[in-house]
């Protein structure tokens, strides 16, 4: 388990990133002189350990409680080592009491350092992040890649389905423009994939999984007919790869843009969304799609990135066929 971009947005800005140890308070947040880049000294400790063998890990907290915000205070990483290096000094009880007093003092002295609408998106990075399944994204998705049948889990078209729509429903908070757009991108993409995979997909027996259907096998042999239709498939084929490598480079960015705009730690521990390429017998290559700096240069001046797939796609490397 990570901690969520809400969790981390809460922590920091309810204790408006000073250290939670009365004693200290010292701010843990730098801006560069040089850079302009905002440079963070502070760790984000937790009260219960991550795990029961850590210091007042011996608690009915699930794994996932564990990396809450309400299991969480900020600290200096002089004094996050010394409540774990002294737990018997530090109890459970204490650290609540602690991080509730320093926020206090943080709204009667700082003012209120939490914003709303900061809450709500990260609130809502965490959401799409879970709707998209960005652990089990190369699973997913990859199978529409292979070389052979291409197929969808019929759970998983179902919750692509439920992210469109959840998507297409959002009352956006304000700020945040870039994010926006690229969400919205990413929502145009699961619906082209899921209509264009939709027209030649049915269940197979087991009720669980989509296959998209050779259709240009036909009953009665017709030369001109298959060959129209066996172009077809590959054309379809070649549109499917097109979207699943464009809305992964999309779910990337969007893991970029986070990185920059909300929380810097954003999904530093699982990486990229991967695809899963089929190469010679028996091997298959992990790949990593990601934009170009000039393509995203690009993409900004786009008003609707979507329309402009078309144009662009054939100069996105790779791009595989059959």
């Amino acid at each position: 388990m990570a901690i969520s971009t809400l969790s981390r947005k809460l922590l920091w800005g309810r204790a408006a990133s000073h250290c939670a140890m009365p004693s200290c308070r010292r701010t843990l947040a730098h801006q560069s002189d040089f850079s302009g880049d905002a440079v963070l000294v502070g760790e984000e400790a937790h009260i219960v350990a991550k795990s029961p063998d850590g210091p007042r890990g011996d608690s009915p907290l699930s794994p996932e409680q564990r990396d809450e915000y309400s299991n969480l205070i900020l600290l200096c990483p002089t004094d996050h080592a010394l409540i774990d290096k002294a737990p018997e000094d530090f109890s459970v009880g204490f650290l609540l009491d602690m991080k509730a007093q320093h926020e206090a003092w943080v709204r009667t002295t700082l003012g209120a350092a939490s914003n709303p609408a900061e809450e709500k998106w990260a609130a809502l990075v965490d959401n799409l992040t879970a709707r998209l399944s960005l652990d089990t994204w190369h699973k997913d998705v990859s199978s529409v890649l292979n070389g052979g049948e291409a197929s969808m889990a019929a759970s998983t078209e179902e919750r692509l389905r439920a992210c469109l729509h959840w998507i297409a429903t959002r009352p956006w908070p304000k700020g945040h423009d870039e994010l926006r757009k690229v969400i919205e991108t990413i929502g145009h993409f699961i619906n082209e994939l899921l209509s264009t995979f939709s027209q030649h997909a049915d269940l197979d027996r087991s009720g669980e999984r989509l296959r998209f259907q050779a259709f240009y096998k036909i009953p009665v042999w017709d030369e001109a007919l298959y060959g129209s239709l066996l172009n077809e498939y590959k054309e379809s084929r070649q549109y499917l790869a097109d979207i699943i490598l464009e809305l992964t480079r999309y779910v990337n960015l969007f893991s970029d843009v986070v990185r920059e705009e909300i929380d810097p730690d954003f999904r530093d521990e699982q990486g990229y969304a991967t695809l899963i390429i089929e190469g010679d017998i028996l091997r298959f290559d992990t790949y990593v799609p990601r934009f170009l700096q000039e393509e995203i240069s690009e993409i900004k001046g786009f008003e609707h990135p979507f329309h402009a797939f078309d144009e662009v796609r054939s100069a996105r490397t790779p791009r595989f066929s059959w």
